[in-house]
This record gives structure tokens, sequence and C-alpha cells, in this order.
């Protein structure tokens, strides 16, 4: 079934039409560094672009998070996700999404998964934005052990943004994959300031939360960041 999915998204971005469109992408980086009795450094990166064609969307996204104390690596954090929409209407449609998700302190070597499915969109004025998925898939887990588990998840995910003035934006995303054996949610809340033409500044907090995990490992991931954001 997993391989299914997979070559179901797979034709699809075959065959999808190349009509005109539209693209927006956004670099994200943010760094500290401190030294002396403890040297600690952090970095974040994040990369978004998104397509709007005729009868497509394309969203692409890349997250990277690294931390060390004293030459010790104590976070690393890779997340890449693809999702492709089919426009039925203006406020409704059609989705499959990929992701890979590789947290080095989690428990989890990797994990990986697959879903289609169904976009509707609730809101949508000159200020403001509410937007949600329904879909099913699977969702492949491998441990630090090398133990791998493979089974079928429902999602739901929710955006909403806020456009607050013209100098800054509030967004909130909320994501749920849901199995019988582990269910993953993961809420990224996050206000944007404009600084200077495409330059801005973004604060951001992530939580990600695990139903189950191994022995020794905390269920729930926090992550908060400052960073500039060039617009492009």
């Amino acid at each position: 079934m997993y391989g299914l999915i997979v070559g179901a998204v797979l034709l699809i971005v075959g065959c999808q039409a190349l009509a005109d469109s539209t693209w927006s992408s956004q670099v994200e980086l943010g760094a500290v560094f401190t030294g002396g009795n403890t040297e600690q450094e952090s970095v974040k990166f994040r990369f978004d672009t998104n397509r709007d064609a005729e009868n497509y969307t394309h969203t692409f996204h890349a997250d990277a998070f690294k931390a060390s104390e004293n030459d010790s690596s104590t976070a690393q954090k890779y997340y890449l996700s693809y999702r492709i929409g089919k426009k039925l209407s203006e406020d409704r449609g059609l989705f499959a999404r990929i992701a890979y998700d590789q947290d080095r302190f989690s428990g989890f070597d990797n994990q990986m998964d697959v879903t289609t499915g169904y976009s509707q969109t609730f809101l949508s004025n000159e200020t403001m934005n509410l937007s949600a998925d329904f879909g099913l898939g699977a969702k492949r887990s491998e441990l630090d052990t090398g133990v791998t588990q493979t089974e079928t998840i429902g999602r739901l995910a929710g955006l909403y943004t806020w456009q607050i003035g013209s100098n800054a934006l509030f967004r909130q995303a909320l994501d749920f994959e849901i199995g019988e054996e582990l269910t993953t949610s993961r809420s990224e809340t996050s206000l944007e300031s404009n600084i200077s033409g495409n330059l801005a500044m973004k604060l951001a907090f992530k939580v990600k939360h695990n139903s189950e995990v191994v022995a020794g490992r905390d269920k729930t991931d926090r992550e908060s960041t400052v960073t500039l954001v060039y617009k492009f």
C-alpha cells in the first residue's frame, strides 16, 4: 500500500499541467554563538517556496535546526515536505503530500509519511485565511534500534494566517498524523514583522508531540526561535 501511494504522488507530479504560475519563496536564518566557560551554538535554517498555477498549487518546505554545547550536539533536526494541490474550485480541492522527518534525539532515526485527501478553505479575505487538509495515507517510522514500523494514518492539518496591518503577519499551523500505534502532532505559532523591503524578523514557537517514544525520551519537543526572513 505504501508503495502505491508513493507511486500515485509521483504520477500526479509527472502529469500536472504546467500552466501560467506565480512563484513566491522565502529563506529564514537564525544563529546564536556564545563562548567562555561554556561554548554554545545553535543554527536555524528554513526554506519555503510556493507555486500557484491555474489548476495546481505546489508547496515545498525545508527546515533544519542544530544546537551544540562544548562541541557536543544537543539537537539535530531536519524536516522536508512537498505538497501538490489540484483545484476543484476557489475554496476546495484535492492534495497529495510526502514528508521526511529526522530528529537525532527523539528516539526515531527517521519518519516518513505519504498522504492524499481533500482540502477546504473556510475563510479568505484581504487580511485572513483559514484552510484545512483531511487525508489518509501511510507512515514509516524507524527507531534508533533499527526496528521499523509501518501503519495507516489519518491526516488533519490546518493553517490560519492574519495580516496585521501592512508590516506584521501572524501564522498558526496545526498538523496531526493519527495512527493506531503512533500519533504525531505539530504546532507552529509565529509573528513576522517587516524590517525593510523584503527583509523581516520572525518570532516562532514550535511544539512536536509523539504519543509513544522509547524509554528515556520526552514525548514533547519545544523550539523557540528568532530569525531573519528574506522574501523573493
